[in-house]
């Protein structure tokens, strides 16, 4: 006999540094500033995690670096941008852990201001390796993963945004912690909006609303990135993973990805973007970061204006973190 669902997660190795539960705010002052056509919006503050400034990639590192401790690593390295928060975060945790950390970013050129979230990577104790681009750099960690291994060294390679099925499963349990949340503010929600990039919040979200039999809820990832049939392929990919990770057959649900608020490229900011971070600010005093959120922003912005979102229907958006973004030493 099988064990339910929420046993066969629990079994699953886990660490516990984050701070939960993130709060679920109402957004009153921005939902009027966007109209009496508005829906009601609330905004899930996973900012708020904790570890490395918070953000959603220590939900998904939870589980990641537990499984790296049961299996003896030493060292952890990973890939990202040069603003990265999931290596950022990473870095954190290794500090945490005692664990060697060694991260390859990518920058097309040397930064002429030093990235917040590179000042905190040193700070934190980690190995910079700079490349010049997002090929190189996966080609650099399996190199560098080679180095230590030949010196000895139990090495834990983690891929882009811990973003496999392993690492959404943080995701299926924040699902499950605003679900809970909802049901206690008798609040029933109809669409999630967040930022969708290397898929794994995604993929948990997704997962988990089909755990929790709410597969009418919309989920609606806006890319800062990739075009959305990419996206929306590993989203695919992830959730079918989640499945076999719990022994679970399930429907695959629809996969919603936007590409429309991308602009000019990966942590450009747009007119629309620059402009939902300022309204939020100065609504609710929120931050949004300008890579992700802000462009998820924009494009729930933009719904309410097409009327793809009426008055009588309700938005949660998903808030990943990120800030440090906004800022350089």
């Amino acid at each position: 006999m099988k064990l339910p669902i929420p046993e066969r997660l629990g079994r699953i190795p886990r660490l516990n540094l984050g701070v939960y539960p993130t709060p679920i705010e109402p957004l009153e002052r921005f939902q009027r500033a966007l109209g009496k056509n508005a829906p009601r919006i609330f905004i899930k503050r996973d900012d708020y995690t904790g570890p490395g400034f918070g953000g959603n990639k220590v939900r998904k590192l939870e589980y990641f670096l537990a499984q790296a401790l049961a299996d003896g690593c030493e060292a952890v390295i990973t890939i990202g941008g040069i603003k990265s928060n999931h290596c950022r975060v990473t870095a954190a945790f290794c500090a945490r852990l005692g664990l060697r950390c060694v991260l390859v970013l990518n920058a097309p050129s040397p930064p002429e201001t030093t990235p917040a979230s590179l000042f905190l990577d040193e700070l934190y104790g980690a190995e910079i390796h700079l490349v010049t681009s997002r090929e190189e750099r996966r080609a650099t960690m399996g190199l560098l993963a080679e180095q230590l291994r030949a010196e000895g060294t139990t090495v834990c390679e983690i891929p882009l945004g811990a973003s496999t099925p392993l690492g959404a499963l943080g995701y299926v349990n924040a699902m499950q912690e605003a679900a809970s949340q909802l049901e206690a503010m008798e609040v029933t929600i109809d669409y999630i909006f967040h930022a969708s990039s290397s898929g794994g919040t995604q993929s948990g979200i997704l997962a988990g609303l089909q755990l929790l039999n709410l597969p009418q809820v919309q989920v609606i990832g806006v890319s800062p990135d990739d075009a959305a049939p990419s996206i929306s392929s590993e989203v695919s990919v992830i959730v079918r993973g989640i499945g076999e990770l719990l022994d679970v057959s399930w429907h695959h649900p629809h996969v919603m990805v936007l590409d429309d608020y991308i602009g000019a490229g990966y942590g450009i900011g747009t007119s629309e973007s620059e402009a939902a971070i300022k309204l939020l600010a100065r609504t609710e005093g929120i931050v949004l970061d300008p890579t992700y959120s802000a462009k998820a922003m924009a494009g729930m912005i933009d719904w309410v204006r097409q009327e793809k979102l009426s008055a009588d229907e309700t938005v949660l958006f998903w808030h990943t973190g990120g800030q440090l973004a906004l800022f350089n030493l």
